[in-house]
This record gives C-alpha cells, structure tokens and sequence, in this order.
C-alpha cells in the first residue's frame, strides 16, 4: 500500500483595492471564517512571509500542510463560494508533497 502524504500547499498572494475597501469588521468576520474553516479542515499553517517592504509583485508567500487532497478541495471551494476570495486577492498556488532525502534538514 502506498503511502499517504500530507498535500503541501504553496501560495502566492497580493491584496486587491476591494479589501481595503472593507470596513474593520467586515475584515474580522472574514478572518473569522476563514480562520474557523482552515481548522475545520485540518490546515496547518507552516509559514506565512510578508513580502510587501521588498516585492510588488507578491504581499505574501505562505506554506500550508493538508490532511487529503479532498481537504483541499472542499477550502477551494469555500475559497470560491463563501469567502469570495477572489474578490479581494490574487493569488497562485502550487501543490506538492514533502521530499524527505540528503537535500533536506529532517
């Protein structure tokens, strides 16, 4: 049987205008969700990089570890269809699996 790997997701971001454009408490009840269903989800979040003093391009680069692939599945669809997401950042991802050989610190 094969072995089952967490998902590594990779994620690019920068923040649009209509962010900004929220009020404070909008922002919280957005965080808010987002935060409780990456819980709910089983998401653990390696590392998070503010990239905004030294990039225009990207504001964040961030690492996530994921349960299963469905995980992912269902966040990109509440990424989609309840957050909206898309409304207030762009982004672009990669997924991968952890390599564990003599290139990497275990």
């Amino acid at each position: 049987m094969a072995e089952k790997k967490p998902i590594i997701r990779l994620y690019f971001a920068k923040i649009k205008e209509a962010w900004h454009k929220l009020s404070e408490e909008e922002k919280k009840e957005f965080m808010r969700k987002d935060i409780e269903k990456l819980k709910e989800l089983g998401c653990k979040i390696i590392m998070m990089v503010d990239c905004r003093w030294s990039n225009e391009e990207w504001h964040f680069i961030g690492v996530e570890e994921w349960p299963t692939i469905e995980a992912l599945q269902k966040r990109a669809a509440f990424e989609e269809e309840e957050l909206e997401a898309y409304r207030y950042a762009e982004s672009k991802t990669y997924l991968g699996t952890l390599q564990s050989d003599e290139y990497t610190q275990s």
